[in-house]
């Protein structure tokens, strides 16, 4: 959980390309996600950022619904999202 501590140690907004390189997707991936309302995101003057504890919060929940998927199937993707 390196990660998600990372993020909750932080204070400041991230950009689009940070949550990108933090998540190892494309920052055009980032948008769509953002633009459907699939990760927590806030607008200032037209730019998308995210609040690195609200970021934390929702890796750690999609986490555990990856791990209920897995637990019920036998298989699942971690932060898959209806792409």
């Amino acid at each position: 959980m390196k990660l998600i501590e990372m993020l909750e140690k932080r204070n400041e907004a991230l950009k689009v390309s940070e949550v990108a390189r933090i998540l190892g997707v494309t920052p055009q991936h980032i948008y769509k996600m953002a633009a459907a309302g699939l990760i927590p995101c806030f607008h200032v003057k037209g730019a998308i950022r995210f609040w690195p504890s609200e970021l934390a919060e929702w890796i750690r929940a999609e986490l555990e619904r990856a791990e209920r998927e897995r637990n019920l199937t036998g298989k699942g993707n971690v932060l898959k999202h209806g792409t």
